[in-house]
C-alpha cells in the first residue's frame, strides 16, 4: 500500500490556452484566514476570500491564492484607502517599532506588503493550473495518461497544502477539475506514459466548481 505524503508543492498556474499571462485579480481578505499559498480559495457572502472547505462542488471555488494569508484582524485590514482603507497599510512581518511614530512600524527588507487582499489566479478555463498527485484512500499515488481527460478532486494534507487526489473521482460529488496532462518532467526514466510516484500533473477547473466560470 502506497504511503500518503504529508507534504506537497504549492498548486501553481503554469500557463494558458490562449498564451497570454494569467488572468489575476485581487478580493479583500476575510478576517482570520492561516490559509498557504497554493490554496484554492472561495468567496464568501461579503465578497471577501477564505480557504475553500474541500468539499462543496458547485460555484465554490475562485481560484488559487498567489501567497498565503496574513491572519488579518478584521476584513480587509490594510486596504488601500484609494478603494476604502479598513486599515492602516503594512507588511509582515514587521520589527520592533519607530520612535515618536506610534502608529509606524519597520519591515525588513523584501518582506511581504501587507495590502488587506489576496491575490488569485482565477479559475478560468484559459489558465492551466499544476499539482501533485496523491490518495487520500493510500492506495494509488502514480499519474499515468490514463488520467488525462479524466475528473478529479482535491484535499489537503497535513501541512495545509493541497493535492490532486486520486481517490476522489465521482464527478457531481467530490470532483473540481479535468486533468490536461502530466509534467513531461516526471515520466518514469524510459516511460512516456507513467509519471514518478506523487508526479505533477496540470489541469483546468471544472465551470461549473468555479466562482470566475465565463
Amino acid at each position: 500500500m502506497a504511503a500518503l505524503l504529508t507534504d506537497h508543492l504549492p498548486i501553481i498556474a503554469v500557463s494558458t490556452v490562449s498564451g497570454n499571462q494569467e488572468k489575476i485579480q485581487h478580493y479583500l481578505e476575510n478576517a482570520g484566514e492561516t490559509f498557504l499559498n497554493g490554496t484554492p480559495v472561495a468567496l464568501d457572502a461579503n465578497g471577501n476570500t477564505t480557504a475553500w472547505g474541500g468539499s462543496d462542488v458547485t460555484q465554490s471555488i475562485i481560484g488559487i491564492s498567489i501567497l498565503q494569508a496574513l491572519n488579518l484582524a478584521s476584513d480587509g485590514k490594510g486596504a488601500s484607502p484609494t478603494f476604502g482603507s479598513v486599515g492602516f497599510p503594512g507588511g509582515f512581518p514587521t520589527v520592533g517599532s519607530v520612535q515618536n511614530q506610534p502608529s509606524a512600524v519597520n519591515l525588513p527588507h523584501g518582506a511581504e506588503f501587507a495590502d488587506g487582499t489576496t491575490t488569485v489566479q482565477l479559475a478560468v478555463l484559459d489558465t492551466i493550473f499544476e499539482a501533485q498527485v496523491d490518495a487520500s484512500s493510500g492506495a494509488v499515488y502514480d499519474p499515468t495518461i490514463a488520467l488525462v481527460g479524466t475528473q478529479r478532486g482535491l484535499t489537503i494534507d497535513a501541512t495545509g497544502h493541497w493535492y490532486v487526489d486520486l481517490a476522489k473521482s465521482t464527478p457531481g460529488t467530490n470532483t473540481v477539475l479535468t486533468v490536461v496532462s502530466l509534467n513531461p518532467q516526471d515520466f518514469v526514466a524510459g516511460s512516456t506514459t507513467t509519471g514518478i510516484n506523487n508526479g505533477r500533473v496540470r489541469f483546468i477547473f471544472l465551470q461549473s466548481v468555479s466562482q470566475a466560470a465565463q
